[in-house]
């Protein structure tokens, strides 16, 4: 009974003749497909060489005629050297580090010597041997290490992908070569009569079948078709339930070992029955405990929501520098949750004013808007962890929540970045005006003022010689440069503040500037009202940005809005602190277009407003005229 020497036979030569097959069949696939590439030259290779290891390594080729010996110790150590190639360079053929090929020529270098030692082409002791292998083993473990610096700080999500897969192949061959010492091993070192058949034929058939064959087509998804399968889900699935099958045996174990040892039996059915009703009662609990770890692991912290806001709530806590604010939170949000890019932009408008980002996009980016107070100020980027993998709808509702938080960091963030510009513009505009004076002094009194001290010395010699009619004619012309220059003196005194606000007052110096306009055009109707009237007195800042901005407002009603009435009013509101000075100018025009951009008047009322700490507003409706609102705050003290 049993199996017969011929079906023995068969089934040890069926099984390598298949595992031959599919390797090679795969390495054909990998160098029509990739003929010119790395791949072509190194995992093809790997594959042709590893299952002829595998089939032939426990066979004696030492007897064999020296053909068979050579081509046995050359496939051998070429095929170890093609395998350590395969380590360092999988999966896009670079080394990570640069030095990485350094330990890999090493690596080979061992690896031959202990190839030609065990072929007997050369002969090592013992004393040399073994710390050769111990150190071989080490650079090997070092190329395993290399890989998990390779996957965490270069490779990209595509080739994170790859290195899953083919990580899974590798794990299936460990864990199938365990088992079958566990069950095959255990058997025939338990039961040593029994036969090998089992052993033999079973267990060769069990790793071909499962593991062997596994490996060659994790890597051909892994190279050829990586974007078709999402393998983060198997990764998932077996990490949870391998977690948990090993959970249950040990619970089962311990309890029936524990109990057993305590009521000195075995084989008690009643201790069966408890161990079995533990492993019940504690399946749920450590299941949802595996699974809640392995997500964390492979997504972050995703499932608790609350835990990534309180991680955002306490970077806002602890950061200083609102500058360093955004850049905080980008690195937060892509280490609780695993992301490889995330990114937030600051927008005003349509223009991006300011950016932070952690990582590199890759595949499709998820774009969400960031709001506060119904005002865009900005957009939340994320790329999904692998190639093709899309965030789910639990995903993308934690992150829509998250940009939610965000608005109000981002809009300070973007005020903060507007007042540093308009500091800068500040300065920038107080040396453009002290350039200007300085051009206009030096340019044109200094020579003016040079040109009346010759002339005063030409005076002096005319009347040392009588010729008073000449010397006359000096003191006019004198004279007439002189009030030129008082009247240059004036103007340039005009451009840093209007000399009427001083003699005037505010509304009667905006009142008279306009009735001089209206001379000129005298089709807009204008009204200029306060309350209360007369103003209180005013910081001087306030009052010459609020004249400069009605007097703009009240220009473009008449050059650009065709307007027949324009209204000016100004309104002090002691309703808070501090005070506010508003300045409202509204026209009866065409209004503004929907598609216009603020041009040049629009834009100096703004920056006046705000420069001060104020706020500035454009309403418009097409063919119901405009309306501006500018408030301008007094929390600067009047000198008087």
């Amino acid at each position: 009974r049993g199996l017969t020497p011929h079906a023995y036979a068969m089934a040890m030569t069926v099984s390598p003749i298949i595992l031959l097959l599919v390797y090679w069949g795969l390495a054909g696939l990998i160098l029509w497909r990739q003929a010119v590439s790395w791949l072509g030259l190194t995992v093809a290779p790997a594959l042709i060489v590893f299952p002829v290891m595998m089939v032939s390594g426990d066979n004696d080729w030492s007897g064999s005629a020296p053909v068979f010996f050579v081509a046995a110790l050359v496939l051998g150590i070429s095929g170890g050297i093609v395998m350590v190639a395969f380590l360092y360079l999988i999966p896009n053929g670079r080394f990570a580090p640069r030095w990485a090929y350094m330990p890999m020529l090493i690596t080979m270098v061992l690896l031959s010597v202990l190839g030609f030692d065990n072929n007997g082409i050369i002969e090592l002791p013992t004393a040399v041997t073994y710390p050769i292998q111990a150190v071989l083993v080490a650079f090997v473990l070092f190329g395993a290490s290399l890989q998990v610096y390779r996957y965490v700080r270069t490779s990209n999500s595509v080739e994170r992908q790859q290195t899953k897969w083919i990580v899974i192949g590798v794990v299936a061959v460990v864990f199938s070569v365990i088992v079958w010492i566990l069950i095959f091993g255990s058997t025939l070192a338990i039961s040593p009569g029994t036969p090998r058949l089992l052993a033999n034929v079973g267990g060769w058939t069990f790793i071909n079948a499962f593991s062997l064959l596994i490996l060659p087509a994790a890597i051909a998804i892994a190279i050829l078709r990586y974007k078709l399968w999402n393998v983060d889900i198997v990764i998932n699935r077996a990490l949870v339930y391998g977690g948990l099958t090993l959970g249950v045996i040990l619970i089962y174990v311990v309890t029936v070992g524990g109990l057993g040892l305590l009521f000195q039996t075995s084989g008690n059915l009643v201790i069966s029955l408890i161990a079995t009703g533990l492993v019940a009662v504690a399946f749920n609990p450590v299941r949802a405990r595996l699974q809640r770890s392995v997500n964390q692991l492979m997504y972050g912290r995703r499932d608790d929501p609350y835990a990534v806001l309180s991680s955002l709530s306490q970077q806002y806590q602890t950061t200083v520098v609102p500058a360093e604010t955004l850049t905080s939170i980008v690195a937060t949000i892509a280490a609780t949750l695993k992301l490889p890019y995330v990114a937030i932009e600051l927008l005003d408008q349509t223009e991006q004013i300011g950016r932070a980002a952690v990582g590199a996009p890759g595949g499709e980016t998820v774009e969400l808007p960031i709001r506060y107070q119904n005002e865009t100020v900005g957009r939340l980027l994320v790329s999904p962890r692998g190639g093709g993998e899309q965030l789910t709808s639990s995903e993308q509702q934690l992150l829509a929540d998250i940009a939610a938080q965000i608005g109000p960091v981002a809009s300070a963030t973007r005020l903060n970045l507007a007042l540093q510009h308009s500091r800068e513009q500040l300065v920038l505009a107080r040396e453009e005006e002290r350039r200007r004076i300085r051009r206009d002094l030096h340019d044109g009194f200094g020579p003016t003022l040079a040109s009346q001290t010759l002339k005063l010395d030409a005076v002096l010699d005319l009347l040392d010689a009588d010729d008073v009619q000449a010397a006359a004619a000096q003191v006019k012309q004198l004279k007439r440069q002189t009030q030129q220059m008082v009247a240059d003196i004036r103007r340039l005194v005009y451009e840093l503040r209007p000399p009427a606000l001083d003699e005037l007052g505010l509304l009667e110096a905006l009142r008279a500037h306009v009735a001089q306009m209206n001379e000129a055009t005298g089709t807009l109707r204008t009204s200029i009202a306060a309350s209360p009237e007369p103003l209180p007195s005013l910081p001087a800042a306030i009052e010459v940005a609020a004249y400069r901005i009605a007097l703009e407002g009240v220009t473009n009603a008449m050059r650009h809005a065709q307007a027949r009435a324009c209204h000016v009013r100004f309104t002090i509101a002691d309703n808070g602190y501090p005070s506010q000075l508003a300045v409202v100018i509204t026209d009866d025009g065409v209004g503004l277009p929907a598609d216009m951009r603020p041009g040049v008047g629009l834009t100096s009322m703004r920056e006046r407003a705000e420069e001060l700490g104020g706020t500035f507003e454009a309403a418009s409706q097409p063919g119901r005229g405009t309306r501006i609102t500018a408030t301008l705050p007094q929390s600067i003290r009047s000198q008087t």
